[in-house]
């Protein structure tokens, strides 16, 4: 946005507050590096408040750095405007400075009603949800408010909702609303995706009862456009709603956001449809009255050309030593003086280029200090303490300042009051300094803070940053700590801890040496990081409420879902569901595989909708059967993985698969038990397997069959007690009779939540008679009940 505007001419420029896309452009004018045209910040739900109104904890560093930008512009705009006076009273309650923040509800598209007509009816027979995904819209409200209504519900209700869909603590929100629905007795339609413009019209051509079930609410959009199009609603009585709502409109009004409340008031609605009038609120010269934005802030006036001192540290680098000073002696602002601090040079090209500079220092009242070498930390405090200016600027040996470099950094401690600026960066990989600024590199976007963030990385700037000669005395001098490379962040999280103002300049000011021999890059972040937690285990650190959130929710956040998808799990019949679960919300998979469940539990006019086909159209199930009872029978293509697990000497296959459904084959043995595994196919969950064996040869030996569930890494002594090493055992049942099929059933005492192996087991009943055995597990067929 910067940029953009460097370019162009604009008066008066609108921005979002969503995202603090206008921070740089608000804080190259606060630093005065831009002169920006009045700048009006439009906040409807910043980042901060979407967290809270969707019970969301802060789970990425992004998050944290957005939710400090946004309060940033609110705050430094010239005028900002929130959608609701709910949403400004959030702000103030969070401490931001927007006191003079003026209220106007968000313009939005007139209704297209071509072709729309509303129905009058004695009763509405649809309920429409306009809601979506997120924890505020209030979707699992609504569905409480159904579980309720269902009982009573008048007969031939449909209800209909609308796409995008996504998650719901991890549960695919239209696989939500079809399983909550398996216990409503209403059709659903589930419409895969449709603006408010185009739900509106579906109310108003179908007759409808829309319902607004928001939990929270900072604009009341929807609100108010179902006042202005003359849909009846039903709504709840959150936040921005009740700002929206007006009761010469002829609507219900609105209810506390509660189940029992809501599902009053929809039976009350359903059973006498009111007639709303439509009334469009006038908002249009509200918004033309914030074109008359105030004038610019006043800005601080700069002091007379304050001295400032450069300090620049070295130590036996003369080739990159020539090129900063020659920077330096380049500036556009000429009341300074640079300060060198030699930090013990040993090598002899350092010192000669040390004595060549002595009389041209001398002349311009410059300063070379020759020091043994005690490290970076120590010379830049020697070079401080030698400065007679009150703005101290430091200047890297490897780095070269732009030309108008000392002169925007003054203007910018002038203009903020801050008692440090930073400044953004060219980053180069040669060892001569480009002769373009087009062939440098920004990569590095300093903030300023929050501290939060300032804890975990430096958010604060690069080390060539002036400073006033007063933080000094205030928070002292930098670390002297041999080898230490991070100086700069542990300084600015001191002064940003101590209260001090830091304000980077968002405009690059120097060249910044990139080397892989650097000190930054050679360093130990271990100990790079140590004094900073050092220092903020020691300060006044009141900022710490985001990095509790970041922990929480990196630490929790999966196991948090995990547990929540753990109610579909222990419903066998719910596994598609949980599939669903994996898939991107709003893909054409995911669709089909929702329209598939759909088909599956007899709603194939829900089905239709979802893939835009007539509801006489048949639509696929999916491809796992749903038996009656949550039963599975066993498909070739799981009994082909059984594995053997007494392996005998034979000279015939022990184990064989009928791919014709004629299921397992197993040859006993004269030495012992004949067994094979199917791992892990007996799911979580689940509560027994029942088996149908026969034997197929009528010479055969008798014969006995038995069932097992396992773990997987279960080794299992078929001579010893069987039950004692198994989750569940069906026992020996001994089977004589040929082309008769027997039943087997191996239950569980209690559910398992991992899944187990299925062991199938045969042997003789006797002594073998050498004929051919012909043993089979014809079937197996799994329960969850």
């Amino acid at each position: 946005m910067l940029h953009y505007l460097e370019r162009s001419g604009h008066d008066l420029v609108y921005a979002p507050l969503e995202g603090g896309l206008p921070y740089f452009t608000l804080l190259a004018a606060e630093t005065a590096a831009f002169v920006a045209p009045p700048i009006v910040i439009v906040a409807h739900a910043p980042s901060e408040w979407a967290d809270e109104a969707d019970k969301a904890f802060i789970d990425s560093t992004q998050a944290i750095a957005v939710a400090h930008m946004e309060k940033y512009c609110a705050e430094m705009a010239d005028s900002t405007i929130c959608a609701s006076a709910a949403l400004r009273k959030w702000m103030l309650s969070r401490g931001w400075k927007v006191r003079k923040a003026t209220v106007a509800p968000l313009l939005r598209d007139p209704l297209d009603q071509t072709g729309a007509r509303t129905i009058a009816r004695k009763s509405a027979s649809e309920l429409v949800v306009l809601a979506g995904w997120r924890v505020r819209d209030g979707l699992t409200l609504f569905c409480d408010a159904l579980d309720i209504l269902a009982p009573t519900a008048p007969e031939g209700l449909k209800v209909t909702a609308f796409g995008p869909f996504g998650r719901i603590m991890g549960e695919h929100s239209g696989g939500l609303l079809l399983r909550r629905a398996e216990r409503w007795p209403f059709k659903l339609n589930l419409l895969p995706g449709a603006d408010l413009n185009a739900r509106l019209d579906h109310v108003a051509r179908t007759g409808g009862l829309a319902v607004v079930p928001a939990r929270a609410a900072s604009t009341g959009g929807v609100v108010a456009a179902c006042i202005a199009a003359g849909v009846p609603i039903v709504a709840t009585n959150i936040g921005a709603n009740a700002e929206a709502w007006i009761a010469e409109a002829g609507q219900p009004g609105l209810v506390d956001p509660d189940p029992a409340a809501l599902a009053r008031a929809i039976s009350a609605a359903l059973d006498s449809p009111p007639r709303p009038q439509p009334i469009v609120r006038q908002n249009r010269q509200a918004w033309l009255d914030t074109r008359a934005a105030p004038r610019k802030r006043a800005r601080k006036g700069a002091a007379p050309s304050p001295l400032v001192s450069i300090v620049m540290a070295h130590r036996n680098r003369p080739l990159y030593l020539k090129q900063a000073i020659a920077a330096i002696e380049a500036q556009t602002y000429r009341d300074l003086e640079l300060v060198l601090v030699d930090d013990g040079s040993d090598q002899d090209e350092a010192r000669r280029l040390l004595d060549a500079l002595e009389p041209d220092f001398r002349r311009r009242g410059w300063k070379i200090l020759r020091r043994p070498h005690r490290h970076l930390g120590a010379a830049r405090n020697a070079g401080v303490r030698a400065a007679k200016g009150e703005l101290i600027l430091f200047a890297d040996d490897d780095n070269a300042l732009f030309p108008e470099a000392v002169d925007h950094f003054v203007r910018a401690m002038a203009a903020t009051g801050a008692d440090i600026c930073t400044a953004f960066q060219l980053i180069f990989y040669e060892d001569v300094v480009p002769e373009k600024r087009a062939d440098g590199l920004i990569q590095y976007l300093p903030l300023g803070g929050p501290d939060a963030l300032g804890l975990i990385h430096n958010v604060y700037g690069d080390a060539n940053a002036m400073v006033r000669r007063s933080v000094f005395s205030r928070i002292g001098f930098l670390v002297e700590e041999p080898g230490y490379a991070v100086h700069d962040w542990e300084f600015f999280a001191r002064a940003s801890l101590a209260g001090l103002k830091i304000r980077p300049i968002p405009k690059p000011l120097y060249w910044y040496r990139s080397k892989p021999d650097s000190m930054f890059r050679t360093s130990n972040w271990y100990d790079n990081r140590r004094p900073v937690l050092e220092t903020f285990g020691s300060g006044q650190f009141d900022g710490a409420g985001p990095l509790y959130q970041l922990a929480i929710a990196q630490n929790t956040t999966r196991s948090e879902l995990e547990s929540a998808r753990e109610n579909l799990r222990y419903t066998p019949a719910y596994r598609d569901y949980l599939e669903l679960c994996d898939l991107e919300p709003n893909s054409d998979v995911a669709l089909q595989k929702l329209a598939g469940i759909a088909g599956s539990i007899g709603r194939p006019e829900t089905a239709a909708g979802l893939l835009g086909r007539p509801a006489t159209m048949a639509v696929d199930a999916p491809g796992r059967p749903r038996d009656g009872g949550g039963s599975t029978t066993l498909a070739y293509e799981v009994l082909r993985s059984a594995r053997l697990l007494t392996p005998r000497a034979s000279a015939l296959p022990l184990l064989l698969v009928a791919p014709d459904g004629g299921g397992v084959f197993l040859r006993p043995h004269a030495d012992g038990v004949v067994a094979a595994s199917l791992d892990l196919h007996f799911p979580p969950f689940f509560r027994r397997v029942e088996a149908t064996v026969e034997i197929a040869h009528a010479e055969a030996s008798a014969m006995d069959f038995a069932l097992a569930l396992a773990r997987p890494d279960q080794s299992i002594d078929w001579q010893g007690d069987i039950a004692a090493q198994t989750f569940a055992f069906s026992g020996w049942t001994t089977v004589e009779e040929k082309f008769v099929r027997h039943s087997l059933v191996a239950a569980l005492r209690a559910r398992r939540k991992m899944p187990l192996s299925i062991a199938l087991a045969v042997r003789f009943a006797g002594r073998p008679n050498g004929s051919p055995t012909n043993a089979f597990f014809r079937q197996l067929v799994l329960f969850s009940d």
